[in-house]
């Protein structure tokens, strides 16, 4: 996705609704079996991209890699080689089909199989482990990840006979924030760097969905990306379950820097959710103002480009 636009991401199905889309392909038979046809809305627990809108809505845009897995009903068993599979949005929108690249993924033969995803594809991902890291910020789709649960049509699995595509749900992972920024007349000299100090930068994810994000590395600081200089600093963040006094965000300005404790105001970082705050530096002290709410998608929109 292109980063340099709001993220409303509406994607392989997020934990936000879903919505059904109408751009539909026909089946194909490739001799062996029957072309699964996938498709996907946001939701609330974000969704792949990403991208939103100025309501803080994600969206799908043209081009979103996925990465699809078939296993075998009820298991981690890959079936017909179909691990990892990138597949790409179709079309701009909320809600989206998706096309495969170099492999299409067929049903078997014979028996049941579950479907997996997550967003952005990543060719590296071995054994269901995804490497998430987040210290560089230039590009928020290309980390912004998401994940679909599995699909096993209630417990049943799909087999060759499902003619609908398999929608997929999408959920955010991590953590979003923006902050926007204003100066007090005493504080002189332009913001020329802002800094979020103590967070991990990486760590793995999970993607049998058992587990979720384990071994976060050491802490290091964190450049957010700069929507608009001195206005508006966006970034994606790994959850944390208590932050504490290492846990700052620093203004610079002219000579002089600035800290905000983000204790001050919240007590932890919850995955999925999107903080939003309005912060305002004065000489004496950095006050802030805010709100949190499920990162979701709910409308269509357009982005700003990173």
């Amino acid at each position: 996705m292109n980063t340099n636009r709001f993220f409303t991401m509406v994607a392989l199905a997020g934990a936000m609704f879903l919505t059904s889309c109408n751009v539909d392909e026909d089946i194909q038979d490739n001799g062996n079996g029957l072309a699964v046809k996938f498709m996907s809305g946001i939701t609330a627990l974000p969704t792949t991209k990403v991208a939103i809108d100025p309501q803080d809505n994600s969206v799908w845009e043209t081009g979103d890699p996925v990465g699809i897995y078939m296993v075998e009903n009820g298991t981690a068993t890959v079936a017909e080689g179909a691990q990892n599979i990138r597949y790409t949005a179709a079309v701009d929108g909320i809600t989206t089909s998706f096309t495969p690249g170099a492999t299409t993924i067929y049903y078997p033969l014979t028996g049941s199989v579950d479907f997996i995803a997550y967003y952005p594809h990543n060719a590296t991902v071995a054994g269901y482990v995804y490497p998430v890291n987040v210290a560089d910020q230039t590009s928020q789709t290309a980390i912004d990840l998401m994940y679909a649960p599995r699909m096993n049509n209630g417990g049943a699995g799909y087999d060759k006979s499902n003619t609908a595509p398999v929608n997929f749900t999408f959920v955010h992972q991590l953590v979003k924030l923006i902050m926007n920024v204003t100066k007090d007349p005493s504080v002189t000299g332009n913001i020329t760097a802002v800094s979020i100090n103590g967070m991990s930068t990486t760590a793995a994810f999970d993607l049998k969905g058992t587990g979720g994000l384990t071994g976060n590395g050491a802490p290091a600081s964190i450049t957010p990306c700069a929507v608009d200089a001195g206005v508006r600093y966006e970034a994606i963040l790994l959850p944390v379950a208590a932050l504490g006094a290492t846990h700052t965000v620093t203004f610079t300005a002219g000579a002089e820097s600035y800290t905000w404790k983000m204790s001050d105001n919240i007590a932890s970082l919850v995955a999925g959710n999107l903080y939003t705050f309005d912060v305002l530096i004065t000489k004496h002290a950095v006050n802030v103002s805010g709100s949190i709410k499920k990162w979701e998608t709910t409308t269509p929109g357009s982005g700003i480009a990173e």
